[in-house]
């Protein structure tokens, strides 16, 4: 039986072999279909366009991509959103989806379709910031009027002030007059 103990040893260890070299190979050939392989698909690329008005913003995808309006990028074919920016305009982000692929022949696996596409936006200005009320606006220190000025230097020299042109209407306020002194 000597014999047949080293038939066993023999076998064992071309089994093992064997399987060394099974567990080193890929799962799958690369000859084989998409539809057999265990690992999800890579969605394919597809052109996307953008435009706007004005033209010249610059346009970023989730993957990082950026271009200036009017422009077209290739993107995957998945729902993902993309943001639209131009200096002196408010920012937009557009999300992009995706719809039924385009009739094709029953062999055919096409990706599904980017909706929007092309991508338009209309970018609204950035509002100027609001003024403060007129009443409650100050003049740095320093700055009086001429006529004030004038007004001053004169009561200084004890000379009368500046009487106004009598043709000409006094000036009317909203504010009551000062007390009198």
């Amino acid at each position: 039986m000597p014999g047949a103990k080293l038939v066993v040893i023999a076998a064992a260890a071309v089994m093992g072999v064997a399987l060394a070299g099974c567990s080193a190979m890929p799962s799958m050939p690369d000859w084989a279909p998409d539809w057999m392989s265990s690992k999800p698909p890579s969605a394919e690329l597809q052109p996307l366009r953008f435009e706007s008005d004005p033209p010249g913003a610059e346009v970023r995808t989730i993957q990082g991509q950026t271009c200036l309006t009017p422009c077209s990028i290739s993107v995957p074919s998945e729902p993902q959103s993309v943001t639209i920016n131009k200096i002196g305009f408010i920012p937009q982000t557009i999300q992009v989806t995706t719809g039924e692929p385009p009739d094709h022949s029953f062999w055919e696996n096409p990706p599904p379709t980017l909706v929007p596409n092309p991508v338009q936006v209309v970018l609204q200005a950035v509002p100027p910031p609001p003024r403060p009320p007129m009443h409650r606006r100050r003049k740095p220190p320093g700055s009086a009027s001429r006529t004030q000025t004038a007004a001053k230097t004169t009561a200084a020299r004890g000379a009368p002030a500046p009487q106004a042109d009598p043709g000409m209407q006094p000036a009317t306020s909203i504010f009551p007059p000062p007390p009198k002194q």
